[in-house]
């Protein structure tokens, strides 16, 4: 068992194959008795021209509520816009506060080795994480899931050398690095 299950955002679509692949999965976890909370991460991706009128993390609220989950144990994250912030920003905002340091991180596949690093290196020692892969999206062909893949291998190699001699859990050192909201 887990103190808290955190959803990693993508999309503020519902009707998105990776959205509903992860909010399925984490409704599933939820109904399964494997944490008592739910943080849903994300606000949007910082590549957009203007900010949504919905976070991603709102959204995800709706689609879980609408599946059965209590409002009253979703937590919100509304705040980061790339998977570095998901974790700084879960970390700072409910994780230390609330003492949870048993998490089940819920993500796709092809993410699932670049979230399991990030979560180490921010969260640090003091945490265990255990990442809960979805099914491959509806629709996702092998040479798409190949080139999501890819681009999170680069993106995790660009990150480790921006962080490197960064000691795990120092989130403090990632406050630089974090991506920024686009404009309202």
């Amino acid at each position: 068992m887990h103190d808290v299950l955190l959803v990693l955002g993508h999309s503020a679509d519902p009707d998105d194959p990776v959205f509903r692949a992860r909010m399925d999965t984490a409704v599933r976890l939820y109904d399964q008795g494997l944490a008592p909370q739910i943080i849903v991460s994300g606000c949007c991706s910082m590549k957009l021209d203007k900010r949504p009128g919905r976070t991603e993390a709102a959204v995800m609220h709706d689609y879980a509520v609408d599946h059965g989950v209590p409002s009253s144990v979703i937590l919100l994250e509304e705040e980061s816009v790339d998977t570095l912030g998901n974790f700084y920003f879960s970390k700072t905002r409910y994780l230390e506060p609330c003492s949870w340091y048993h998490l089940g991180v819920v993500t796709t596949p092809w993410h699932a080795f670049r979230s399991e690093w990030l979560a180490a290196q921010i969260l640090g020692p003091d945490f265990t994480v255990a990442t809960y892969a979805t099914p491959q999206p509806d629709g996702w062909s092998e040479a798409r899931i190949r080139r999501s893949e890819l681009r999170n291998r680069t993106i995790l190699a660009e990150t480790q050398a921006q962080l490197a001699g960064v000691p795990a859990g120092d989130h403090a050192a990632v406050v630089p690095l974090l991506g920024r909201l686009p404009p309202a």
